[in-house]
C-alpha cells in the first residue's frame, strides 16, 4: 500500500532521511545559535525560547558528520530542535509501509527521492517515548481490546443520540479505532502537531484524568455550520463547547454502564489553535509519557457530512488497570 506525504529530507550519518512536514515548524542554521549544556541536557536558546537538541545521527547511533542545522520539531506533546548534519529538500513524495522486520525503532517506512529509498522517521519516536517496533507498547489481551472496543460503542450511540436531539437531525457515530496505548503515541496519533484544529478538553471530578477531544479545523468549522453559527466568534466557541460536553459525557456514562466507575465530567473548555501548541499546555501533556491511555477515533455523520474527531480518555495513574479490572479483563494479563 502507498499514498504521498509532504516531507522534508535531511542527511543525518551519511545518510538521507525523511521527516513529516506535519510535525515540523521551522528550521534553523545551527552556527548561528548559542548550543549549551542544562545538565546533561544539551540544549539551544532559539526565538527567545529554550529548546532541548537531539541529534538525530546520534539517536540513530551513527556517526555524526559536522551538524550544519535544526529542524524545531513538535511529537509526543512537545517541542524539540532536531540537529542533522543538513537540510535537503522539501517534497511531496510517494510513501510506502515498511516490511515489519525491517522496521527501526525510530522508523514507520520509506519514502521514494532521487532514485534513493529514504527511511521515514516517526518523530515521537525520537523523543524516546516510545518506539517504533512497539516496545514501549503496554501489552493487552484481545479479550481488553474487545472490552474496549465495546465502550466505544456503546458510547457512540449515546453520542449519535444527543446530538440529533441538538441538531435537530439524523446522527450517526461510529469508531474506526479504539486501542490502548501509551500516552506519547496516543498524542502523536490523534493528528498533525501542525494543522489547526478545536481541542474540547474535559476533567473528569476527583482528578481522576481527562477527556480530550480534538477536531480538525475543517470538521470544527462544519459543526458549527450545522449549528447555524461559525466557528471564528465566540458562539460557535460555546457550540463546540456544548457538542464536546455531549460526545464526552456519551463516551463516560458508556464507561460508567459496563463498569460501575464513578467518572462525572466538569465543564470542558475549547481552544482552536495549532494542536501541538494546544496538546502541549494541556492536561494530557502533564501525564507520564509511558502511562496507558485510551484512544479512540470516530466519525461522526449528519445527512451525508462526515465529521471526524479523535477521543482520548488520559486517565490518572493506574486508572486503566481499575477500568480493566471493572470490566472484569483486567488482574495483570498479557497477550
Amino acid at each position: 500500500m502507498s499514498d504521498h506525504i509532504h516531507v522534508l529530507v535531511v542527511r543525518a550519518g551519511g545518510l538521507s532521511w525523511a521527516l513529516p512536514m506535519e510535525s515540523v515548524e521551522q528550521a534553523f542554521n545551527l552556527g548561528e545559535n548559542h548550543v549549551r549544556n542544562v545538565g546533561s541536557v544539551r540544549v539551544v536558546r532559539y526565538r527567545d525560547e529554550v529548546l532541548e537538541l537531539i541529534d538525530l545521527a546520534e539517536r540513530l547511533e551513527l556517526e555524526s558528520q559536522a551538524p550544519q542545522a535544526a529542524v524545531v520539531t513538535w511529537a509526543s506533546g512537545r517541542r524539540f530542535a532536531l540537529v542533522v548534519d543538513e537540510l535537503v529538500n522539501q517534497i511531496t513524495a510517494e510513501r510506502a509501509d515498511m516490511p515489519r522486520l525491517a522496521q527501526g525503532d525510530f522508523t514507520d517506512g520509506v519514502i521514494f527521492y532521487d532514485d534513493q529509498v529514504v527511511p521515514l522517521l516517526a518523530p515521537g519516536s525520537l523523543t524516546g517515548a516510545w518506539d517504533t517496533t512497539d516496545g514501549s507498547q503496554p501489552e493487552f489481551t484481545a479479550m481488553q481490546q474487545s472490552a474496549l472496543a465495546e465502550i466505544a460503542n456503546i458510547g457512540s450511540g449515546h453520542a449519535a443520540t444527543a446530538l440529533s436531539g441538538l441538531l435537530g437531525r439524523p446522527v450517526d457515530v461510529g469508531y474506526s479505532e479504539a486501542t490502548l496505548t501509551v500516552l506519547a503515541r496516543a498524542i502523536d496519533e490523534v493528528g498533525a502537531p501542525m494543522n489547526r484544529s478545536a481541542l474540547v478538553d474535559t476533567p473528569i471530578q476527583g482528578d481522576q484524568g481527562n477527556v480530550i477531544l480534538i477536531f480538525p479545523e475543517e470538521s470544527a468549522a462544519e459543526l458549527c455550520r450545522l449549528l447555524g453559527t461559525s466557528i471564528e466568534d465566540e458562539t460557535g466557541r460555546s457550540a463546540l463547547q456544548e457538542v464536546g460536553n455531549i460526545l464526552s459525557a456519551s463516551y463516560l456514562n458508556a464507561i460508567v454502564e459496563m463498569t460501575g466507575l464513578a467518572l462525572e465530567p466538569d465543564p470542558p473548555t475549547v481552544e482552536v489553535d495549532l494542536l501541538g501548541q494546544m496538546i502541549a499546555s494541556s492536561a494530557a501533556a502533564g501525564g507520564n509519557p509511558s502511562d496507558p491511555t485510551v484512544f479512540m477515533r470516530s466519525y461522526l455523520t449528519v445527512e451525508g457530512s462526515t465529521t471526524r474527531f479523535s477521543f482520548l480518555f488520559v486517565p490518572r495513574l493506574r486508572s486503566v488497570e481499575k477500568l480493566l479490572d471493572a470490566l472484569g479483563v483486567g488482574n495483570g494479563q498479557t497477550a
